[in-house]
């Protein structure tokens, strides 16, 4: 999914990286998946990303390994994250971070924290607290948008 330029055979991993994943659209769809919105029509909602937008992300995302579909047959089936797309969560991680970096004070709208000890997260990938890996079985977000529970990820309550 090039921005601009296509890099999917570039040698520099982070040219690559960046072919499939600088769109801001597939960020927005990862973290609706992470969120446990799997179903088109709720994609659609909660990214607010026209029909047609979110229907070639959803397909170029397919095509990089990032999601599959729950039932190709079923035009109304949910999509899942591989184990691929799994891996991208300390990606995502990494722009909530910034958000607090960049502004303190500002609404930063998701709260990463984990899902053993309760610790926010103060690393992208670790939980500096207990010293276990922050991955989509042990972190918890909280979303404003999404009432400011804490959620375990994948699970299905963000439908």
């Amino acid at each position: 999914m090039p921005l601009r330029s296509d890099w999917s055979s570039a040698t520099c991993p982070i040219a690559r990286s960046a072919d499939v994943l600088a769109d801001p659209w597939v960020l927005l769809i990862l973290r609706e998946l992470f969120s446990g919105r799997t179903r088109f029509d709720q994609l659609r909602e909660a990214t607010g990303a026209a029909d047609s937008v979110l229907s070639r992300r959803l397909t170029a995302m397919s095509e990089a390994d990032l999601v599959t579909r729950e039932d190709p047959h079923d035009h109304r089936s949910g999509y899942r994250l591989t184990d691929a797309g799994r891996e991208t969560l300390p990606i995502l991680h990494a722009f909530a971070r910034f958000a607090r970096i960049t502004d303190p004070a500002g609404p930063w709208g998701l709260t990463v924290s984990c899902g053993r000890c309760g610790g926010i997260a103060e690393s992208v990938d670790w939980c500096t607290t207990c010293a276990a890996p922050l991955d989509a079985d042990s972190t918890r977000w909280s979303r404003h948008s999404m009432g400011d529970t804490p959620f375990a990820l994948l699970d299905g309550t963000g439908a």
